[in-house]
């Protein structure tokens, strides 16, 4: 299937083309979490949110150090949790790792204008707040939805399961998933095409795009990585 960065629909209304932006496309990925028991765990994970604001809300993980500093390590094309033991602070039990939801508004806070009338001076204060939730396990999911985006709550469909952190030795994004993830992940867009072509095309539809698929495409990587 073809990828696509960002899409433009054109839409006619009363004779008139309207073009929508439809901006950065949600990455979802299959994600293999691997236990301090040795078992593995094969799933998919969403980065967190794109649209049309052109910046990406990642999800990830945080390590708490006992100093109260936060140490945030976001899904991004180069993300590495490969072992949690290599982080001193956390190998001698200074630091505490959690996953971490991010909860940032979708919006921009409206940038705040200020005119100087005497020296002409026109100043323009733009804020961008990021909230994350600390959380003592993360989520990964085993179903994918009708509409191909596994995070959103109204879904019903999302199977998920969540993991207890302090158990996870390694988690890694793969660039070749296993038979079983592409297969789920091909029939659920077989699905989705298939209500389409019966219920009509999906107006301002966007769907995700999976990191296995763009990983090795430079160009489509330099390009989404200037959002992160």
């Amino acid at each position: 299937m073809k990828i696509l960065l960002s899409i433009s629909l054109l839409l006619v209304t009363s004779g008139k083309s309207i073009d929508i932006d439809l901006g950065l496309p949600e990455i979802h990925a299959v994600c293999k979490v691997t236990l301090n028991d040795g078992k593995t765990i094969e799933g998919f994970i969403t980065f967190g949110g794109g649209g049309y604001e052109y910046q990406y809300r990642s999800n990830g993980f945080c390590l708490v150090h006992e100093n109260g500093r936060k140490q945030l390590i976001l899904y991004d094309f180069k993300f590495n949790l490969s072992n949690p033991e290599r982080y001193h602070s956390y190998r001698n039990g200074t630091a505490k790792l959690c996953y971490v939801e991010n909860i940032s508004d979708r919006f921009y806070v409206k940038p705040k204008e200020e005119y100087n009338e005497e020296n002409k001076v026109l100043t323009i204060t733009k804020t961008d707040i990021e909230k994350y939730r600390l959380l003592e396990e993360m989520v990964i999911y085993k179903k994918i939805p009708l509409d191909l985006f596994l995070a959103y709550k109204e879904n019903n469909e999302s199977e998920k399961i969540t993991i207890k952190v302090d158990e996870i030795k390694s988690v890694e994004l793969l660039k070749n998933p296993s038979k079983n993830s592409l297969d789920i992940i091909e029939k659920a867009r077989m699905r989705q095409a298939e209500s389409e072509k019966d219920n009509g095309y999906w107006v301002d539809y966007q769907p995700p795009v999976w990191y296995h698929e763009i990983i090795e495409d430079q160009e489509r990587i330099e390009y989404l990585s200037q959002y992160f």
